[in-house]
């Protein structure tokens, strides 16, 4: 049977639409940078530039059903870090109360029920699928966030690492389609001595892979430290439903606080809000 659709009759469906997930951030949601349900989106630095804590904050923070696939970050980290942002405690007082008090930060765990997740440090596609189909039966619904970190750790099938790295993608990108979910793959950059100052967001072309074909949203960040936190300045260098520049130009601008894995916008007086 064809598979021909009549434009009007695709107006009832949530995958044209493009739904987008909750805003959590106002300084990016200025910027019309939206992740979208049955889009493929990308968040891609260098080491340390705070990817995996973008993501992690973003999930616990949009409170939609997600599906996290941590291969790159083990359970530990993301139990302390998780922790810390929900009750604004460093890191490392979590761990020390852990210590002490092991369900020290139950109840606060249990605001983010709303996330399931795997921790195969090597997930194969079939991997994925499968976590996919194993949710839809435990819940009922498909998520509507799924998150890869990152894409170099997902096994691909061929010896070839671009042509790997591309063939996941697509796969991603169908998997989107038919989960009509939004799946958010964290991936990384070049060395940033190319491309300037890693505090910078780093262009589009600094993408490992030549990957960024398929995404609707990419988002490349760039983190600069300062006494007590720091800047993490997030440019749009991909964008099809909205402005964006692909040699990372023009950013917005959010403040966090990675002790205590706090990204937030800035108030008023122009203070970091990160609670």
């Amino acid at each position: 049977m064809g598979k021909l659709l009549n434009l009007k009759r695709a107006l009832s469906t949530s995958t044209i639409k493009a739904v987008p997930l909750p805003d959590v951030w106002t300084g990016l949601a200025s910027e019309s940078i939206k992740f979208r349900r049955g889009q493929v989106c990308m968040v891609a630095a260098a080491p340390n530039a705070g990817k995996s804590m973008f993501s992690l904050v973003y999930a616990i923070k949009a409170k939609v059903p997600t599906l996290f696939f941590s291969a790159d970050t083990d359970t530990a980290t993301v139990l302390m870090r998780s922790a810390a942002q929900i009750s604004g405690h460093t890191q490392l007082t979590v761990e020390s109360n852990m210590e002490y008090k092991p369900d020290y930060y139950a109840e606060h765990l249990n605001k983010m029920s709303h996330i399931q997740w795997v921790f195969d440090s090597s997930p194969s596609l079939d991997d994925i699928e499968l976590e996919i189909k194993a949710y839809v039966e435990l819940y009922g619904i498909a998520p509507e966030l799924i998150i890869i970190d990152n894409l170099m750790n997902v096994a691909a099938e061929t010896d070839n690492e671009w042509a790997g790295l591309r063939a996941i993608m697509m796969e991603l990108h169908d998997m989107a389609r038919k989960t009509e979910a939004c799946v958010l793959v964290l991936h990384h950059v070049s060395e940033q001595s190319e491309y300037g100052s890693p505090m910078m967001p780093p262009p589009r072309r600094s993408i490992h892979g030549k990957v960024s074909q398929l995404p609707a949203l990419i988002l490349t960040l760039g983190y600069e430290p300062d006494q007590g936190g720091g800047v993490l300045r997030v440019a749009a260098v991909k964008n099809r439903f909205g402005p964006h520049t692909a040699d990372a130009s023009k950013w917005a601008t959010l403040f966090v606080n990675f002790a205590s894995c706090q990204i937030g916008d800035q108030d008023a007086q122009g203070r970091a809000y990160l609670r």
